[in-house]
């Protein structure tokens, strides 16, 4: 039995939302209370049955109860000692490569030993031959899971077989059938219904949290896969999805569409002076001053390094202008703050152009339009815009 101690720091415990994240320590830790508390039900079952029930003087028999009982002690007793061993690895913050795999075999044991003594076509039996390798392929890896249930399938076979053979008793607890065709033990069916419960919220539990896990996975994917990961803008392929439909949208109703390419000036430099911490600082401030400038119905992404776009729908060239300008003297007169230097102030470079009534352009020969008309701006002397109409010249202003 080898144990490791891991990294001297261990993470923070995570809520059982992320149960998936959990090591297998703390993964087998879970399974062995829970799995101890459903059996210390068995054994608590199995003593007021037989001291307080009539269900006990007519269906149990007597070896079979003394029987029964050692297998449910057994059962309390091993999975009260895993839950002692997972605790103590948990405290100490390490780990052991035996623990989870002595809890996923002994998990199987455990129920071998309950589907014999109380039969194998008990309804326990066939929930824990369906729902555990679901369970333990949600919370462990495949050959574990894959090992254990070949293992305790071929037991099962085996013991069956032996039934068969006359060499074993079936059921030995029981010394009458509590559900035939014509008697049906209302006591019996209601532990059945007793025992399964609990496993089966397990299960539909443990599942829960992986469906849920998913879905928040993949949403976090796609909010990926449209977002600047640094300022949590809209990203190129966001932004010229909603271009194409926003163009779309225009020729349809026959409102302009404004987009500018907007480049902050000397980004290069505060680079190379301040380091790119201070760069990453820069672009947040832009982010967050370009939001706080637009209109609701305008959309923002960051395209490139230091190069961001504006798309402004239903909006003419004088429409856009104002906006534009709203959001250059914003970010000329909002301080970028360093530690131990001087505050200083950053400015930047746009280019606007708009589609007029009866344009057939696409996004990419508009963003192209607009781009020209950016680097008109920076030829003028930046910290300016420039407009491109489809009639004329990029034009300073």
């Amino acid at each position: 039995m080898r144990t490791h101690a891991m990294p001297a720091v261990d993470r923070n415990p995570l809520p059982i939302t992320d149960l998936l994240d959990w090591s297998d320590r703390d993964k087998s830790l879970l399974l062995s209370v829970l799995t101890g508390l459903l059996m210390l039900g068995f054994l608590g079952w199995l003593l007021f049955t037989v001291n307080y029930t009539r269900f006990g003087e007519q269906f149990l028999s007597v070896e079979g109860a003394w029987l029964a009982r050692d297998i449910f002690l057994f059962n309390v007793i091993g999975w009260l000692l895993l839950s002692c061993w997972g605790m103590a690895l948990h405290k100490t913050k390490r780990h052991s490569v035996a623990y989870p795999n002595v809890c996923i075999h002994f998990f199987g044991f455990s129920f071998l030993g309950i589907g014999y003594v109380m039969g194998l076509y008990n309804p326990i039996v066939g929930l824990v031959l369906v729902g555990s390798p679901l369970t333990g392929f949600i919370l462990f890896d495949f050959k574990r899971v894959t090992c254990s249930l070949v293992i305790h399938t071929v037991m099962v076979l085996a013991i069956y077989a032996l039934i068969v053979q006359g060499k074993l008793q079936y059921a030995p607890m029981l010394k009458a059938d509590p559900v035939t065709k014509d008697l049906v033990s209302v006591y019996w069916v209601n532990s059945m219904i007793a025992f399964a419960t609990p496993f089966l919220a397990m299960v539909f539990g443990f599942t829960y949290v992986l469906l849920r896990r998913w879905q928040i996975r993949e949403k976090q994917i796609r909010a990926l896969a449209v977002t600047d990961p640094l300022t949590g803008l809209d990203n190129r392929r966001a932004l010229f999805d909603q271009f194409s439909y926003e163009l779309a949208r225009s020729r349809r109703s026959g409102n302009p569409v404004s987009v500018c390419v907007m480049d902050l000036d000397h980004f290069k430099q505060i680079n190379d002076r301040y380091g790119h911490a201070i760069g990453d600082k820069v672009l947040l401030m832009v982010a967050r001053v370009l939001r706080d400038c637009l209109r609701e119905t305008d959309r923002i992404g960051r395209i490139g390094g230091e190069e961001f776009m504006l798309l402004m729908p239903e909006t003419d060239q004088q429409g856009a202008a104002k906006v534009i300008e709203r959001c250059r003297q914003r970010l000329c007169g909002t301080p970028v703050v360093v530690e131990g230097e001087a505050p200083f102030h950053v400015s930047a470079s746009f280019g606007v152009t708009c589609s007029g009534t009866g344009d057939t352009l696409g996004e990419e020969q508009l963003f192209t339009r607009a781009d020209q008309a950016l680097y008109q701006a920076k030829e003028a002397g930046r910290n300016r815009m420039a407009f491109w109409s489809l009639s004329q010249e990029a034009v300073p202003a």
